[in-house]
C-alpha cells in the first residue's frame, strides 16, 4: 500500500509518465523515471513537535478518531459494524484501514476501544488484522475476544504518557469501575474511556459515551483538567449527556458530533 502523494508529487508523476510514452529518444524518455519516485515514496506531512492532528473519520453512527503526533499514531474507537449483524461490513475494513494506508500509517502505537458497544468496537477486528497495534487499551471485561488480539492494558484514570511533546491522560473510568466486570457488560457507556490530549497550543477531550452521572463525577473530581479547545461530544450528542455543568467546565471552541445522517436516534 502506497500513501497518497501530495499534489506536487502527482504533477511530477504525470510529467514523468508523459515523457516515458512520448516518441522521443530513450535518453530523453528515461528522464521521466526519477519524476515518478515521489509518487512511490512521498514526503508525508507530519505534525510539528508539540502539536497533534485530530481526524474524526466519516464512519456513520459511531466513534472513530485518529490522533497523530510527530512520530506516533493513536486510533480512538473503530466505528460501527454495518447491517443487522455486521453482514454489510464494518467501518474498520471500509473506512479506517484504507484511511490509514492513504495517510501512510503503517503501525498504530495505541488502539483505544472505549467500551463494548458495536458502534465503537465494530471495526476493531478488521483494524487489528490489517495494521500492527503495539498496545490495545480498553474498558472491555476480562474474557472479551478483542482483549486477546494485542497486548492489552485497561484505560484506567490516572494513566499518562507523552509523545513528541504531546501529553495524553485517561480521566475515566476509575480503576474501581474496571474491577466490576458486570458494569462493563450491563452499563458499558458508564465505563467509556475518556482521553485528554494536550499539545503545545491546543487541547482535546474525547469522551466516548459517558452520561450525565459520569460527567458530574468528572466535574467534581477533575474540573481543572476538563477545559479543552476540542470536545468529542459525549454519546454522539444524545440527550443523556452534555450536561450544563460539564459543558461549562470544558468550554470548547469546537465540538465534534459523530452521528449517522438520519440515524434512528434523532
Amino acid at each position: 500500500h502506497v500513501p497518497v502523494a501530495p499534489g506536487w508529487a502527482q504533477a511530477l508523476g504525470l510529467l514523468g509518465a508523459t515523457l516515458l510514452v512520448l516518441r522521443l529518444p530513450w535518453r530523453v524518455r528515461v528522464l521521466g523515471l526519477p519524476l515518478l519516485l515521489p509518487m512511490l515514496w512521498p514526503a508525508l506531512p507530519r505534525p510539528a513537535e508539540g502539536e497533534f492532528e485530530l481526524l474524526a473519520a466519516d464512519i456513520g453512527q459511531g466513534n472513530a478518531v485518529l490522533i497523530r503526533t510527530r512520530g506516533h499514531a493513536l486510533l480512538y474507537d473503530t466505528g460501527p459494524a454495518y447491517g443487522r449483524h455486521g453482514d454489510a461490513g464494518n467501518a474498520g475494513e471500509r473506512v479506517l484501514v484504507p484511511l490509514l494506508h492513504a495517510l501512510g500509517v503503517r503501525r498504530l502505537d495505541r488502539l483505544v476501544i472505549t467500551h463494548r458497544d458495536t458502534d465503537h468496537s465494530g471495526g476493531a477486528a478488521a483494524v487489528l488484522a490489517a495494521v500492527p497495534v503495539t498496545l490495545l487499551q480498553t474498558s472491555l471485561e476480562a474474557g472479551h475476544p478483542l482483549r486477546r488480539a494485542a497486548a492489552h492494558q485497561p484505560c484506567a484514570a490516572g494513566l499518562r504518557w507523552r509523545w513528541d511533546g504531546v501529553d495524553f491522560a485517561f480521566l475515566h473510568p476509575e480503576p474501581a469501575d474496571l474491577d466490576r466486570p458486570a458494569l462493563a457488560v450491563l452499563r458499558p457507556n458508564a465505563v467509556s474511556c475518556v482521553l485528554r490530549i494536550d499539545g503545545r497550543r491546543r487541547g482535546a477531550l474525547l469522551t466516548g459515551d459517558i452520561g450525565v452521572d459520569q460527567e458530574l463525577r468528572l466535574v467534581i473530581r477533575q474540573r481543572e483538567r476538563l477545559a479543552a479547545d476540542v470536545l468529542l461530544v459525549p454519546h454522539h450528542g444524545s440527550a443523556s449527556s452534555s450536561s450544563l455543568h460539564f459543558l461549562n467546565s470544558v468550554a470548547p471552541r469546537w465540538a465534534i458530533v459523530q452521528a449517522g445522517r438520519r440515524n434512528r436516534y434523532g
